[in-house]
């Protein structure tokens, strides 16, 4: 059996008022190829299939395009669960006729001891609920952070759980230690959303989503597949695609990650401005969504404007002329060794990289012997 692992496809995805539904539907027709040719018998989609729980028309009907074309015109079974930005109720209309074919969507806790049964494997499902969700779910007040909530889920699984056969996980999670990235919304305000890794060690295997990186955690059990595309600048290091698991005789005897490439990726640019004007940075496409830390260039009425008419998809700027972040000197002790002229023409300097000139200084001196002497200068 050939199993491909997905998530955080985040339809509708928006940055900085950018909309990514372009570059969605291009990464989403080159996983259709890919399907194609891979012939899975299962797809995997752990969560967050939307970026919003009210996404718009056009992000409905890529998704509904998608699932068509893989589950209906080749055959293949996929589930799917509700992620932490899914509406459940969205997402789970209609499941029960999609089940006919084999579309498996799961969105809530009623189903979780109820496996999928494909071939000798079986799939449980645990897509996202809050802690309120599950306290109801169960009747049970004392139930007060995700680990305790999800200890008391998977003790209802277990009762369900047949050794006989392959056990996998699907949910939609942070597990204690995983990579996480700006992109990631928090799952709850207030409390400790990770969880124990040990908390799993009945299934085969876990297969989850929420993290972005594929290669969030360590394990030899549980794995992200991480998001389709990169949704921050936080990610732009981080590869993308998708994981695909194989099995032989009952056992899982590959894993392996297949790298994706976008339609434009997100790059950060640091430099300054004139260089970035003039094209003498490095810019890997100038196409990208471009994030630029630029120096110099306080002159500069709407700097963003003039970026965009040479990088069209410039989505973030950042001035790091005055950036503070690193300190002048790393002891105090050095600035206390300097008189007051010193001081500040080398503050002068730090930010702009350029020395105090002759005119510069006479007035800097005549200012701050005024300043002694208990007068004021204009």
């Amino acid at each position: 059996m050939k199993i491909i692992h997905t998530a955080d496809w985040h339809l509708g995805r928006i940055i900085n008022g950018k909309s990514l539904l372009e570059d969605q539907a291009y990464i989403l027709e080159q996983f259709i190829d890919e399907m194609e040719q891979q012939q899975p018998d299962v797809i995997v989609i752990a969560g967050d299939l939307y970026d919003t729980s009210y996404p718009n028309k056009e992000a409905i009907l890529l998704l509904e395009h998608t699932i068509r074309r893989l589950n209906l015109d080749m055959g293949i079974a996929v589930i799917m669960i509700s992620g932490n930005h899914d509406s459940k109720e969205r997402l789970h209309y209609g499941s029960t006729w999609f089940e006919k074919s084999n579309l498996f969507i799961r969105t809530s806790l009623d189903d979780i001891n109820k496996p999928i049964t494909i071939a000798n494997v079986d799939f449980y499902t645990l897509p996202f609920a809050t802690v309120n969700e599950v306290q109801q779910f169960f009747d049970e007040d004392s139930l007060e952070t995700h680990q305790q909530c999800l200890a008391k889920s998977l003790s209802y699984i277990n009762q369900s759980l047949n050794k006989e056969k392959l056990n996998i996980l699907i949910g939609h999670l942070t597990v204690q230690g995983g990579l996480r990235s700006e992109s990631e919304r928090p799952l709850t305000i207030g409390t400790v959303e990770s969880v124990e890794a040990d908390s799993f060690k009945q299934f085969d295997r876990v297969l989850l989503g929420h993290l972005h990186h594929p290669f969030s955690i360590e394990s030899d059990y549980i794995s992200y597949s991480g998001s389709l595309l990169q949704y921050s600048f936080s990610e732009v290091n981080q590869p993308k695609g998708y994981k695909c698991l194989e099995i032989i005789d009952g056992a899982i005897v590959k894993e392996q990650f297949i790298k994706m490439q976008p339609l434009r990726k997100l790059e950060v640019v640091s430099g300054d401005y004139e260089d970035a004007i003039q094209e003498r940075l490095n810019v890997n496409n100038k196409d990208n969504y471009l994030h630029f830390k630029l120096k110099h260039m306080s002159h500069v009425n709407d700097p963003m404007m003039h970026l965009k008419q040479v990088y069209p998809n410039t989505l973030a700027l950042t001035n790091e002329t005055f950036d503070f972040n690193t300190p002048l000197y790393e002891r105090n002790e050095e600035i206390q060794k300097l008189n007051d002229e010193e001081i500040i023409s080398r503050f002068y300097e730090y930010i702009t990289d350029e020395g105090l000139t002759e005119t510069q200084n006479t007035k800097l001196e005549a200012v701050l012997n005024d300043m002694l002497e208990g007068g004021s200068t204009k």
